[in-house]
């Protein structure tokens, strides 16, 4: 399964997670997936020639959004600063691989500089 396409000058990716990419595991902790969430999407856009300031929309999918969210927005004002993309977030119940601390997963709607 791709995790991106592109289309019309779009960039559409998905299934963006916490991971980190040198053990290949996602932490348990919120704030460290969140900020290694972005850090995958920050370097996946530098891949496709294009950045944060790009992004047009992104899907957040929490497994307990309200206990989440709050640690989650921190670091996407952090991120975003005062011109965030478009969001929205909703709860799920599974995530991620077998038995393996997901709690966090993103998608992503880039318009490709150009």
């Amino acid at each position: 399964i791709p995790q991106g396409a592109s289309a019309n000058g779009f960039l559409f990716l998905s299934a963006i997670r916490g991971l980190d990419v040198e053990t290949q595991k996602v932490p348990e902790d919120i704030e460290q997936q969140a900020r290694l969430a972005f850090k995958v999407l920050e370097k996946t856009l530098e891949d496709a020639g294009a950045s944060l300031d790009d992004v047009v929309q992104i899907a957040c999918y929490m497994k307990n959004l309200q206990k989440t969210r709050p640690t989650f927005n921190k670091v996407w004002e952090e991120v975003f600063g005062d011109n965030p993309p478009a969001r929205f977030a909703v709860e799920v119940t599974d995530m991620g691989q077998p038995g393996d601390a997901s709690a966090i997963l993103l998608n992503a709607i880039v318009a490709l500089p150009g």
